[in-house]
């Protein structure tokens, strides 16, 4: 005999990763990708048009590739959350500063 759910209540499904909440990370991380790239895209063809106006090829280019690593990477640390960090190996501060108990 089957036993049907009380009424009003129905049965909780097994709780397994959501196909969305997994498309919804994955189009996070891959658009800070994206945004990483054309970062060092823009700066990068900023630095040559320059470098082609004012004669000092290959020196503007290479600062704006510099330059738009530096912000991608900027972005990139802004962007992912904090807790995510992997945690610091070792015992808390409040701990390394108490002596043993004997």
């Amino acid at each position: 005999m089957a036993s049907s759910p009380s009424p009003g209540r129905e049965p909780s499904p097994k709780r397994a990763p959501a196909q969305g909440e997994l498309t919804r990370e994955f189009t996070r991380y891959a658009g800070l990708g994206f945004q990483f790239v054309a970062a060092l895209g823009v700066f990068g063809l900023l630095g040559g048009w320059l470098d082609s106006r004012l004669g000092t090829r290959p020196w503007l280019l290479v600062v704006g590739i510099f330059v738009g690593a530096a912000l991608g990477f900027y972005s990139l640390l802004k962007a992912i959350p904090s807790g995510s960090r992997a945690p610091r190996s070792g015992p808390p501060d409040d701990e390394a500063r108490t002596p043993p108990t004997r």
